[in-house]
Order: structure tokens, then sequence, then C-alpha cells
């Protein structure tokens, strides 16, 4: 009979090793899919939040351009039919006016746009200055 001692396989110690070495790298990478699925649902969120302010400028400056005056916009804003494509989005308006001495020339338009993410509120703030039209001659506020 022939002895086979130079086929003999992994030691235990070595079987241990092996499988400890692959749990940490198999845990690494799972811990980095989720990290980049969480960075890719923030930008997301933020990707939509930009569309609505978007939509929310727009409106606004083709109601002053129609000739709305800032009342009228407050109390039934342009945008709100447009915000039904995004479920569960609030917009919030503020504004100043940047006066000359017979008209308003300027407004400083912030919108705060809110919504839940991962059980948690997110909220994104833009601001923008929205030129008077040539003509259109807002109403002193």
């Amino acid at each position: 009979m022939k002895s086979h001692r130079g086929q003999q396989g992994f030691s235990l110690l070595e079987v241990v090793v092996a499988l400890g070495i692959l749990i940490v790298g198999v845990s690494s990478a799972i811990s980095l899919f989720a990290a980049g699925t969480a960075a890719h649902s923030r930008a997301v969120d933020r990707v939509r939040s930009i569309e609505v302010c978007e939509v929310v400028f727009a409106s606004l400056e083709g109601a002053l351009r129609d000739g709305a005056t800032l009342t009228q916009i407050i109390n039934d804003p342009p945008w709100q039919p447009s915000l039904v494509r995004w479920p569960g989005i609030e917009v919030a308006l503020e504004y100043g006016t940047i006066d000359k001495e017979e008209y308003t020339d300027l407004l400083l338009v912030e919108i705060h746009i809110r919504w839940i993410s991962r059980g948690q509120e997110a909220q994104e703030v833009f601001h923008q200055l929205v030129p008077r039209m040539r003509s259109v001659r807002l109403e002193r506020p």
C-alpha cells in the first residue's frame, strides 16, 4: 500500500482563517452597497426638488407676466395643479421686494420644498431674483 501523506487537504485553522477573510470582504461590500444606495436616494430627492423648483419659478414668472398680483399668486398658486406629478411634496413661497421709487422692480423669492424621505422630513430651499417684466408694474405691498 502506498501512503498519501502529501495529499492531506486543509487544516481546520486554515478553513477558519479563510472564512474570516471571506466574511470581512463580503460585509465590506454589503456596507458599500448600502452607502451607495443611500447616496443615490439623496441624489434622486435633490433632482426631484430641483424639478419642482423649476416648475414653481416658471409658473410664478408666467403669472407675473400675465398681470397677476402677488396677492393673487399667494392666494391661488399657479403651480399647484403641476404638483400632482410629485405626490407628497409641499411647496411654501416667501418673497420680499426690492423697491424703486414708483414701482417694485425685483422680487426676491425663496421657495421651501418639503417631503418625507426614508421616514424623515427633508427640505430644500431655493432663492431667486425674479425681475419685473417691462410691460408689468407690480403693486407695492
